[in-house]
């Protein structure tokens, strides 16, 4: 049995075979709002309490410099970025307003 459960039973997805919408390009933190733009260009908005950073250094986690995003809300308005290792967190957020 590979990969983790989620909460919901069903197992993480595998995230070194991701499409562009789902590949971390950027990452902007102004006041209190994270902005995220992925490879096919599209920026979201996510305040910073709906936004969470997780490392999974699997097999199946991520590539080393390509962060994965995953929906985590109903509503469209939560996410996580999946980084391969802690190191790669404070690499990838920037501080810009």
């Amino acid at each position: 049995m590979g990969g983790m459960m989620g909460m919901g039973g069903g197992s993480v997805p595998n995230l070194r075979k991701l499409d562009p919408e789902d590949r971390v390009k950027t990452i902007q933190y102004c006041d209190d709002t994270y902005k995220v733009t992925t490879d096919d260009g599209k920026t979201r908005d996510f305040w910073e309490w709906n936004l969470r950073f997780k490392t999974d250094s699997s097999k199946e986690g991520p590539e080393k410099g390509a962060p994965a995003i995953v929906d985590a809300g109903m509503m469209g308005d939560r996410a996580d970025v999946i980084f391969a290792s802690p190191e790669e967190i404070s690499a990838h957020v920037e501080k810009k307003c």
